[in-house]
């Protein structure tokens, strides 16, 4: 009768993640000794996006490893109430959590910088729900479409809600002023063009760099007046000297 001989087994899961870095358990099964061998990797790297919207860890190469190991997280991930992005491994309560902020770059585009890091950082292809924002909601919406083999979002997709708050910065530009838990408030900061109308006043949002993002925010007279009374006299000075330049009468 021919023997059967033992077979060893090698199980591996990712258990945490940090700014440049992905935490991996491996238990390796020896049966012919019948114990097991528990190793807990830290692996140095990058994270980013792909371009189906995945995460992906790029591992650094090292001496023992030349050839860097990637990583791709198939699948859907969320974010959280603390505006963190939750990915659920598929092993029962496993979640891997990542820490970061929130930034809008341009009209098609959400970055999520990972703290701590000058490196990794999520760049995802997204499309707004709508280009009007009201700053009484306190939330700008994305669908994003997650794994999916297309080069255009098609379909439904996945809805990403940013929850903030607006307020006035320098120059008349705005924040948005986001919460992400435990005391921890960034704000993404916007230039705007400025449009007069009858009892609004409407900002066309730009980036950093003074590029459109194709994204308004309309504020009426009473709202605008009641968060922040100064901006709004600023604006009624700015309306009328527009006025004056150009020989007409903007109601506001």
């Amino acid at each position: 009768m021919k023997s059967i001989k033992p077979r060893n087994s090698l199980r591996k899961r990712f258990i945490a993640v940090e700014s440049d870095t992905l935490v991996i358990e491996t238990i390796q099964t020896i049966s012919r000794i019948h114990r097991q061998r528990l190793r807990v990797v830290k692996l140095k790297g990058a994270w980013r996006a792909n371009e189906y919207n995945e995460l992906v860890f790029e591992a650094a190469a090292s001496r023992g490893r030349p050839k860097p190991d990637k990583y791709t997280f198939k699948g859907t991930w969320e974010v959280n109430k603390n505006q963190q992005i939750e990915y659920n491994c598929g092993e029962g309560p496993d979640v891997l959590t990542f820490k970061g902020h929130w930034n809008i770059s341009s009209a098609n585009k959400l970055v999520y910088a990972l703290e701590g890091s000058s490196t990794s950082r999520f760049e995802f292809k997204v499309q707004l729900e709508s280009p009007t924002l009201y700053p009484k909601k306190g939330e700008i919406r994305y669908r994003i479409g997650i794994g999916t083999r297309k080069s255009r979002l098609s379909g439904p997709g996945q809805i990403i809600i940013l929850y903030g708050e607006w307020k006035f910065g320098r120059n008349l530009g705005l924040t948005f002023q986001m919460d992400y838990g435990q005391g921890r408030v960034r704000a993404i900061e916007f230039g705007a063009e400025v449009t007069f109308g009858r009892n609004k006043v409407i900002f066309a949002l730009r980036n950093e760099f003074g590029q459109p993002l194709g994204i308004t925010l309309t504020m009426t007279h009473k709202f605008l007046k009641a968060i922040d009374a100064e901006a709004f006299i600023r604006l009624k000075s700015r309306q009328k000297d527009q006025a004056i330049e150009a020989g007409i009468s903007i109601p506001f």
